[in-house]
């Protein structure tokens, strides 16, 4: 019995001893980004016991809000810095920003809508108001219900800009629309998982959000719509997938990033290095996301006959 008890202090203490020594790597921002980097984390900790990688979300201003302030290690945006957030950030310290993944914005609505497909200027005018009842696009007569991220969301900011305002269709374009809001009667949430929350409860409802969040976490609430730039013959509707991101067949896709310090020693160093390494980069393939390099090919060393 003394043994007993001598081997479970022994074992108290080694586990007390391994958790005091871990260090914590803190990330957070983009909603988009957090399901990938949670899988990111866990994945790094296999290969490095020492280390425990926490993640939350907030929206990509959030993370940056929260890295400029020293409140975590590393922040994840899926959008670039403008200009006063790169100034404000080199005031506290030399600024990385790495370009991790790229992913997709899925237009998503209830599983049992009819409608499978849109084009972007009908996308522009549902999420501005213009359009206002699912027949105008093929679907019953029924009232759009319109739902956004807040303006902290990197995914917002990209959608604002690149659907709503039209500038994927040419400055001429942009210009023209480059008032456009959304529609006032549009619901906001705070992340992802209230806006399937909302869709799913409210068949008529349409949102958007990270291609890599609406394939793997939502896949079973929602319905990702297939997306074309124009309604030319010329221009297919594609599925928002990996493959077609890949390919340059998708066209609502974007780069994510992490930005970090460079100042903060061999913890973030090492995390950064696994990120971008090849194991990383294929981790960041099974979370649902489309990776930032190219895969490494092995050269065989025998001469070409």
């Amino acid at each position: 019995m003394k043994n007993l008890s001598l081997l479970f202090y022994i074992l108290i203490t080694i586990n007390f001893v391994a958790c005091k020594d871990k260090q914590t790597l803190k990330v957070a921002g983009s909603e988009t980004m957090n399901s990938m980097m949670r899988f990111l984390g866990t994945e790094y900790e296999k290969v490095n016991s020492n280390v425990r990688v926490t993640v939350e979300g907030g929206g990509s201003e959030s993370g940056i809000d929260r890295l400029r302030k020293g409140e975590i290690d590393m922040a994840v945006s899926s959008r670039a810095l403008n200009q006063a957030e790169y100034d404000d950030l080199r005031k506290t310290g030399n600024l990385e920003i790495v370009r991790l993944a790229y992913d997709g914005v899925a237009l998503v609505v209830n599983p049992n809508n009819p409608v499978s497909k849109l084009h972007l200027v009908q996308t522009s005018d549902i999420f501005s108001g213009k359009i206002k009842n699912w027949k105008e696009v093929g679907g019953q007569d029924a009232p759009i219900s319109i739902v956004i991220r807040n303006d902290k969301s990197g995914t917002q900011d990209y959608f604002q800009n690149h659907i709503l305002k039209r500038r994927d269709l040419g400055e001429k374009e942009f210009n023209a629309f480059k008032s456009n809001v959304f529609s006032p009667n549009a619901k906001i949430v705070k992340d992802n998982a209230e806006m399937a929350k909302y869709i799913q409860e409210n068949p008529n409802s349409i949102g958007y959000m990270g291609m890599g969040s609406a394939l793997v976490d939502h896949k079973d609430k929602l319905k990702a719509l297939e997306y074309a730039k124009t309604s030319s013959k010329d221009e297919p509707y594609v599925t928002p997938s990996i493959r077609n991101v890949y390919d340059r067949k998708y066209k609502l896709a974007r780069e994510l990033f992490i930005i970090y310090k460079t100042d903060q020693g061999d913890k973030i160093d090492a995390f950064v290095t696994y990120l971008t390494s090849e194991q990383g980069q294929v981790a960041v393939l099974q979370s649902g996301y489309l990776r930032s390099s190219l895969p490494e090919v092995e050269v065989s060393a025998e001469p070409v006959k």
